[in-house]
């Protein structure tokens, strides 16, 4: 159903909004998450994060929290903020062996801890459709209507991309007690770039973010390209993680170095509409 990206498919400047938020200290997130009316929240692989609200003019100050029941597993890469098993809101995450893991209902107040537990304690899989020893380079979970995002009961899909096969993200749909293949798809620009990012979107369209700056957005149910861009500012001293959708933009996660620190910025785009010469 997904194939892989042509070559020919060249990518637009992608001209990003850099905001103002005030970050905790000694804070270098590698995953963001969004939810809606311009929150989001950025997360470090062992569970610290901070959410903050942007796009409302002047300097956002980032709350922070802590993930609780996680200490005990591998560590993050993955993270989706929404409604899940029955709850309005939380977060779900993914490990990097696989585990599924669940924190249900609104993001805590500041400094406070939001918990979780295995996703097996919500009614959801305990791991994706890994195999044992197998360690996930990146990963993205969700809800969507329907199998793949076609409209209907929700279903949760996966998008996933092991160690070694990272320019191959897989997906697949949940039915009853098992996962079923949607398809495979390449990651664009996968050549130079060593990160991969996953985020559905759009509630039924996948988007691909690269440690390079390039972001990609494809329908799940035809696999065409929606859009494809890539950020206009390149500098040896930034490093893209994270990318999620925003409302009706993309934000991405980035690092910037700061004399021996990371610190964390949030650019947000609009991604621009693919030529429809590129539809699949």
């Amino acid at each position: 159903l997904l194939s892989s990206i042509p070559d020919p498919a060249k990518a637009a400047a992608l001209p990003g909004i850099s905001h103002s938020v005030a970050w905790p200290s000694f804070f270098e997130p590698r995953l963001v998450a969004c939810g809606t009316a311009g929150r989001m929240a950025a997360l470090t692989p062992r569970g610290f994060g901070a959410a903050a609200t942007v796009g409302q003019g002047g300097e956002a100050v980032a709350e922070s929290f802590r993930l609780s029941g996680i200490t005990h597993m591998p560590p993050l890469i993955g993270a989706t903020w929404g409604p899940h098993a029955g709850a309005d809101d939380g977060l779900l995450l993914v490990t990097r062996s696989g585990d599924l893991v669940a924190c249900p209902g609104p993001r805590p107040a500041a400094a406070g801890t939001w918990a979780c537990s295995s996703a097996v304690n919500h009614g959801l899989p305990r791991t994706l459709p890994v195999s044992e020893g197998s360690r996930l380079q990146a990963a993205a979970v969700a809800m969507l209507p329907g199998a793949v995002g076609t409209g209907g009961a929700p279903r949760l899909h996966v998008a996933m991309a092991l160690e070694g096969e990272g320019d191959l993200v897989a997906i697949f749909v949940q039915e009853a007690e098992s996962w079923l293949p949607v398809g495979e798809m390449r990651v664009p620009h996968s050549h130079t770039a060593a990160k991969t990012s996953l985020a559905f979107v759009g509630g039924g369209d996948i988007l691909v973010s690269t440690a390079g700056g390039h972001v990609q957005r494809r329908r799940l149910s035809d696999g065409a390209i929606v859009g494809s861009a890539e950020h206009a500012v390149h500098s040896d001293g930034f490093a893209w993680q994270g990318a999620c959708g925003l409302d009706d933009h993309v934000a991405h996660l980035r690092l910037r170095q700061a004399s021996q620190a990371w610190r964390p910025e949030i650019v947000t785009a609009a991604i621009p509409m693919e030529n429809p010469a590129l539809f699949q």
